[in-house]
């Protein structure tokens, strides 16, 4: 049962938003002449003038959410007043405070929506006791306070209260300096609160019914969301510090408005984990990988997008990050070294091959020349790599180098994402068994066939030509994302390390609140 904290305020005081109809007049109760005698005090004679100037005041201050932004500029505006009104204030605000109070059971602490200054003020009016402050001051910090905790509440748990392409967007520096722009690690369509959502949310705190609904709807109720909160709230009864600081961080993730898997086929891939999980639920069959990421340096990015095909042999397009970076500073001329890792340069004019020991720098870095590593056995990206759209040129792909599997630490690469069993993979994404092209993908990546016809093909024609791409008729989505508090296909949460420092991010602006 929600407390009733008022349902209206008693006295002349409470005539107070007659005054917000007529200007600047002090304005009392109409009541009879000994109710007059008994409670007419100047000290409760109230200004809408005044009120308006305190919260004008409290206008000025700085803003530390998206929603104090609407906040601020509303009453900056002229905005109604939603809380108060001639008769005081109504049980609606018993509804928002019965709300507030449990926000603990979302991670945050009642601090966040400044629950005990509201509590506090209304005391002041309900008692008569202001303790020496002028009741249009009191009255005005109380409209604005009521506001600035709804909006924070209803957007926080609608849409987060952190915006994660705001917060992971500037992290880290491009060149490593200061200055310099920030990288994109989080490329994903992320919904965030419009204006609209907050008229919206100001038209449903007008009624008690409204409002209580609005209140419960806002808050998220699927399963990844309740599977973690209750984690979050076995943990505190059970006095766990460390799980948790860890479910409330990935509570807040939760709450992030962007697409997840939905049913279908889908791959997953949790960089936290470094573990890739494929999921066909009209097969009801799923399988996990151990992957590669992106190092400290090189992060890879959080992103969505859809496998679109599938290539063998492929050759490896050295990014122009990393000629700059890491070719440019110590390997320009060094023959020996684009040897030993099969790198040629072409000269994209007229696609001829360019001798190292003839480069420059300022060559390298023109924008003339690409520098490219053979395909084959020999190749960084392996035999397979798995092609979607992004803005990166991150993919998945297929490795030389299969000993990093076994590393507990897998942040590796320089931002694709290495994957355990690429062939296995490969024949998931089907979109029905076909043991013939199976063993095509085999017999690309010089692997013996299983089938008869696979078996006849290579033994009538060995230098028969190989299957060098596929493109999947449907394409598969696949999720690039980061959760160090997430369900297993059994359900079990499992916990991981923050190997890119995300959750002291997250967990920093929480606090910081």
């Amino acid at each position: 049962m929600m407390t009733r904290l008022s349902r209206f305020l008693f006295l002349p005081l409470f005539a107070l938003l007659y005054a917000c109809h007529s200007n600047e007049r002090e304005v009392e109760l109409h009541v009879s002449m000994q109710d007059i005698k008994q409670w007419i005090n100047p000290e409760y004679r109230l200004k809408n003038q005044l009120i308006r100037k305190e919260i004008g005041r409290l206008c000025q201050q700085g803003v530390c959410m998206y929603a104090d932004s609407y906040t601020k500029n509303y009453y900056a505006e002229g905005g109604n007043y939603l809380w108060i009104s001639r008769h005081g204030i109504d049980n609606r605000t018993d509804t928002l405070l019965a709300y507030l109070r449990l926000i603990d059971k979302h991670g945050l602490a009642p601090q966040v929506l400044h629950v005990s200054d509201i509590e506090h003020d209304i005391k002041l009016i309900q008692t008569k006791e202001l303790e020496g402050e002028d009741v249009n001051r009191v009255m005005g910090r109380l409209e604005y306070s009521l506001t600035k905790a709804f909006l924070r509440y209803t957007a926080g748990l609608r849409y987060g209260f952190i915006r994660p392409h705001k917060l992971l967007n500037h992290l880290l520096p491009d060149d490593g300096s200061p200055n310099s722009a920030y990288r994109i690690l989080f490329d994903i369509d992320c919904d965030v609160p419009q204006d609209s959502f907050y008229h919206h949310a100001m038209t449903q705190a007008h009624q008690a019914n409204s409002l209580a609904n609005f209140l419960n709807e806002v808050e998220p109720h699927d399963s990844l969301y309740t599977k973690i909160q209750a984690d979050y709230l076995a943990a505190r009864q059970k006095g766990d510090t460390a799980r948790t600081r860890l479910a409330y961080i990935n509570m807040e993730r939760a709450r992030w408005r962007y697409p997840r898997p939905q049913g279908g086929k889908y791959v997953w891939v949790n960089l936290a984990a470094f573990e890739l999980t494929a999921v066909d639920e009209s097969r009801d069959t799923s399988f996990s990988m151990r992957v590669c990421g992106g190092s400290q340096r090189h992060k890879t990015p959080l992103l969505q997008s859809a496998i679109q095909r599938v290539e063998t042999d492929p050759y490896w397009i050295i990014p122009m990050t990393i000629i700059r970076k890491e070719i440019v500073p110590r390997h320009v001329g060094d023959t020996a070294y684009f040897q030993r890792n099969h790198y040629r340069i072409i000269d994209k004019r007229n696609n001829e091959e360019v001798a190292p020991a003839g480069m420059t720098a300022s060559m390298l870095t023109s924008g003339h020349y690409t520098v490219r590593q053979d395909n084959g056995a020999a190749n960084s990206l392996g035999r397979l790599i798995f092609r979607f759209p992004n803005q990166f040129a991150v993919y998945l792909h297929d490795t030389n180098n299969h000993s990093a599997f076994r590393r507990q630490s897998r942040a590796v690469s320089h931002g694709c994402v290495r994957v355990e069993r690429p062939l296995d993979l490969a024949f998931f994404l089907m979109q029905k068994p076909d043991s013939i092209l199976e063993d095509k993908f085999r017999m690309a990546i010089d692997q013996k066939p299983h089938t008869q016809w696979g078996r006849k093909l290579l033994s009538d024609n060995p230098e028969a030509k190989k299957l060098t791409s596929y493109a999947y008729p449907v394409p598969v989505p696949v999720f690039l994302d980061y959760y160090t508090l997430y369900p297993d296909l059994e359900g079990h949460l499992c916990s991981y390390p923050d190997v890119y420092h995300y959750d002291e991010e997250i967990e920093k602006i929480l606090r910081a609140f």
